[in-house]
């Protein structure tokens, strides 16, 4: 993981994105709107010893959780300089605390000039010109949406054990999740969401590309999304988040592809942020856009270049579990994923048919750096959705797969509330079923969410107990699962012995400092009791193991 920047951010940034800043050159700018990238955060009200002012309450307890510090990043962009720059004609359409930047229009030339007086500027960076300017028409999602084939969704969430684990209680009570997306046309009057509306469960709206809080008048995606997150309709669909709460973040424009809409994706992050959000989910990505001279490239899709990944890697620093569409490239030229899905520490998601199958549209990875991508997959091929009319259809694409994992994740993440982001995210991916050998079309596999709970469980156990070696299942017939929590480092053994204390197994283990866990064959031995020791220089641990046929 990329750490937190802080003062540096903005000079960074500079370097990162390629932005102008030789000043004397900005008369001859074209109009667009552009990102300004500012020096510093003087003349600011906010203070670190008062993140209050800034953050919330849910927001500041997710940090104390993830043990994340408040920093100058998260401070807000200075409201002087805002000031300044509206006065002088500037329309802000976004900012960001977190690269310290603010997204204006500059429809006159002459405000290129206004900007030479700034002494605050750092930098600035065209994200969007105006004008067609010989778009290429970028197809936005290419998902298909099949009408008058509704059916019961359970297996979009049977495939992961996600029913078990609604079964069991957990449907993401008072977890709150955002979603970033395109519009939720008329979310706020079709019969799968009158359960979320009636139990006051929609904590709030905006819509950061026209600049207010109806998100229900602009495009359907993200109403297909939330459907599958939060829709309930009996004996069609249940969302794989039906107990959540919501903020519905509108940051893309549906009627054409630049890099403004990077800009939107990281003022809907950081809003995402401050509310207290726990989950991210983004069924959105990027890589070409209408004009080429914007494009990424492969290249580019390493964690850390892009504007977007960036800012999840931020999201993800500060505890929030983004979850992000892998993208449907995989049949088509560009064959790889997309940004923000190449981040770090996030989990970008395939698309499997019903047999557990890749979807051919499903993108590729690796990460440009090599990492593994996507890291999981779910089903993203005839998915049971709301439709715009009020019926149920079924829709493809990873922007379908990407909200089933989020809303697992959620429930998750009610069932372990005290426990890190990056702990829920890494037994997810060691419980999938691709784990012991992942590749570039699935990743870690299909989530078992039922394992990974198990796994959990057994790991909140052991941080409630630590320096006590914990087994499960137990009594046990073949394997056996150990795990304890000390500080140590460097290589063990580990003794299975009988009730005479002769060693029965001997098994090497490398300490890692914190939360250990391993699995044991004992399927060979006999049935009866046997000891599991570890001693180390400063402990002695010891767990009784009973074998059953």
């Amino acid at each position: 993981m990329i750490p937190d920047p802080a003062r540096r951010t903005v000079r960074q940034g500079v370097i990162l994105l390629g932005m102008i800043f030789i000043f004397p050159l900005l008369s001859a700018q074209e109009t667009g709107i552009y990102t300004l990238y500012l020096k510093d955060k003087k003349g600011s009200p906010y203070s670190l010893d008062h993140p209050e002012d800034f953050l919330s309450q849910r927001a500041l307890s997710r940090r104390a959780r993830e043990g994340v510090a408040v920093t100058y990043a998260d401070l807000p962009v200075s409201p002087q300089y805002l000031s300044a720059l509206d006065k002088a004609g500037f329309h802000i359409r976004c900012t960001s605390r977190w690269f310290n930047s603010v997204t204006v229009d500059i429809d006159d030339p002459s405000l290129f000039d206004t900007l030479l007086r700034f002494t605050f500027m750092e930098g600035m960076r065209l994200v969007r010109p105006y004008g067609k300017g010989g778009g290429q028409a970028v197809e936005k999602w290419h998902e298909t949406l099949v009408a008058g084939t509704a059916g019961a969704s359970l297996p979009q969430l049977g495939m992961m054990r996600g029913d078990e684990l609604h079964a069991l209680g957990y449907r993401a009570k008072d977890v709150i999740i955002a979603v970033l997306d395109a519009g939720f046309y008329h979310a706020d009057q079709l019969p799968a969401f009158d359960s979320l509306f009636a139990g006051g469960r929609l904590l709030g709206t905006r819509d950061i590309v026209d600049g207010n809080g109806n998100v229900f008048d602009d495009h359907p995606h993200g109403m297909y999304v939330l459907s599958i997150l939060a829709g309930i309709i009996p004996g069609g669909l249940t969302g794989s988040a039906p107990d959540a709460r919501y903020w519905l973040i509108r940051t893309e424009d549906a009627d054409s592809e630049y890099p403004v809409e990077e800009e939107y994706w990281i003022a809907g992050a950081e809003l995402a942020d401050s509310a207290g959000a726990d989950i991210l989910s983004s069924s959105l990505g990027y890589f070409t856009f209408d004009q080429a001279r914007f494009n990424h490239t492969y290249a580019d899709l390493d964690g850390r270049t892009t504007p977007v990944a960036r800012a999840a890697l931020m999201a993800a620093r500060r505890g929030i579990i983004v979850v992000a569409s892998a993208g449907n490239e995989g049949n088509k030229p560009w064959h790889y994923i997309i940004t923000p899905a190449d981040a770090d520490s996030l989990l970008a998601v395939g698309a499997v048919d019903v047999n557990g199958l890749p979807a051919s549209f499903s993108s590729y990875g690796p990460a440009a750096d090599g990492r593994i991508k996507p890291d999981v997959a779910a089903l993203g091929v005839n998915v049971v959705i709301q439709n715009s009319s009020g019926s149920l259809s079924r829709g493809s694409g990873t922007s379908f797969s990407a909200p089933l994992v989020a809303g697992m994740m959620a429930c998750l993440r009610q069932a372990f509330p005290t426990l890190t982001a990056i702990s829920l995210i890494t037994t997810l991916r060691q419980q999938a079923g691709l784990s012991d050998h992942p590749d570039n079309r699935l990743g870690y596999g299909i989530p078992d969410v039922m394992k990974t709970f198990e796994e959990l469980s057994l790991m909140q156990k052991t941080e409630e107990h630590p320096g006590t070696l914990l087994l499960y299942p137990n009594p046990v017939r073949d394997k056996i699962r150990f795990s304890f929590l000390l500080q140590e480092k460097g290589p063990a053994v580990l003794h299975v012995t009988d009730l005479s204390g002769r060693d029965v197994l001997k098994i090497p283990f490398e300490l890692h400092g914190g939360y250990n866990t391993g699995l044991i064959d004992i399927q060979q031995l006999a049935a009866g009791t046997y000891l599991l020791l570890l001693h180390t220089p400063s402990h002695t641990l010891i767990g009784k193991i009973l074998k059953i046929k």
